[in-house]
This record gives structure tokens, sequence and C-alpha cells, in this order.
């Protein structure tokens, strides 16, 4: 039996089919690009990438925040601040976008540089806020001079030694295959690339003089731990 309301049915399923039709072929449009004018084009990659950053923002801030609370070596830290006369707390660590030279970083001005962007596991995370709380902890208790070369060297051989960010399975990732003196290699290459980005300490040839001078007190120093971690 016919009644009245099917041709009225009939009407709502073609709608409703054709409006899946146009989600689908936008959305083809939008993967493709093809279609697309260049100001949606734009739009669309805008968009992309907002949500893109939106995304690395919240993951950073949840390792950041859970690191805080859970990490033993970023709590041991968060503790010898304070004892150093530098308490901290997560509105200090700052989750912003870098570019590919950098996963952190610090300034006495703003406290502490996560790069959203640049950590590949909560493990990288945990070792780049340690590295950056150990320039804070130095900054703290020694007064480092950041405009001399000699206190900036100082400073990254310990960050680079005692954050983890020499262990071995960090060298395996980055491609270093080594097993004499591997974790002073990487210390040694770490800190010079990192008072490479000095302005002041640029100068052709003049970071590794200045890393390879202090390198021999500066790895010897474990404070404020007991040993390399």
């Amino acid at each position: 039996m016919v009644t009245a309301e099917q041709p009225n049915d009939l009407e709502q399923i073609k709608e409703t089919d054709q409006k899946k039709f146009e989600r689908w072929r936008k959305s083809l449009m939008y993967i493709t690009g093809i279609g697309l004018t260049e100001k949606e084009k734009n739009e669309y990659k805008l968009k992309s990438e907002n949500n893109v950053e939106e995304y690395q923002c919240r993951k950073c801030e949840k390792w950041r925040d859970k690191l805080l609370k859970r990490s033993p070596i970023v709590i041991f830290m968060l503790k010898s601040l304070e004892e150093a006369g530098c308490k901290i707390e997560k509105k200090h660590f700052k989750c912003l976008p870098c570019d590919n030279t950098r996963s952190g970083g610090f300034s006495p001005a703003h406290g502490i540089l996560l790069c959203q962007n640049r950590f590949f596991s909560k493990g990288h995370a945990e070792d780049t806020m340690v590295h950056e709380m150990m320039h804070l902890y130095d900054h703290c208790r020694f007064k480092v001079d950041w405009n001399n070369c000699y206190h900036h060297a100082c400073s990254e051989v310990r960050a680079a030694s005692l954050s983890g960010d020499c262990r071995w399975t960090r060298e395996i990732r980055r491609g270093f295959f080594g097993f004499t003196k591997q974790h002073q290699a990487c210390v040694k290459r770490r800190a010079i690339l990192s008072l490479q980005n000095n302005a002041l300490c640029s100068a052709p040839g003049l970071a590794e003089k200045v890393v390879s001078e202090v390198f021999e007190s500066c790895f010897n120093d474990t404070r404020p731990f007991d040993e390399i971690y």
C-alpha cells in the first residue's frame, strides 16, 4: 500500500545522499587540491597547519605536566633548583613551535622553551626538560654570564652530559655508533653545536677551542647529581 508520506521520505533520502556526496567531493578536492582556487588552497593549508600545531601543543603540555609530577629526575631538578634559590613551576615551561635546529631552549628572562614540534617521545621531552633545567641551575647557582663563551660552554657540557641527552640509545637514533668514550664524544659534539648558535661564539674554530679548554673540569662537575645520570 502506497502512503502519502513515501514521496517525502524518498526526497529526504535523496537529499541526504546528495549531502554525503558533496562532503565526499569536497574532501577529495582538499586532499588532491584539484578544483580549488588559490584562496581555498591557502585557507585549507592554514587550517591544517593550525590543527597540527594545536595537537602538538596539547601533546607537549600533557607530557610536561606528567613529567613534572612523575619523573624522578625532573622532580629532583625541581628540588635542586628550589634549593639554589630558583623555584620554578609549570608556567615557566612554554610549549611552542621551533625550527629544526633545537628541541628546547633557556632564557633567563623568559624561562624554559619546549619545542612542541620536535619531540619524538615523552623520553625525549624529559631529556630536554632536564637539559634546560641544568642551564637554569647553572644560571642560579654559578651566576653564568651567557655572553662569556667559556661560561656558556661549561654549562653546555654539563647539560649534555647530565640530562640523558647523550645516552647510547639517543646516539644510535642520531646515527652515531661507537663504544670507546662515546658519551664524552657526544657531549663535546653537542656542546660545540650549541655554542656555535651563540652569535658571540660563532667565529670559525672558536666553539671547538673553548669547549676543549673547559671540557675536563666541567665534565667532571656533576652537581647537583652525585654522578652522571
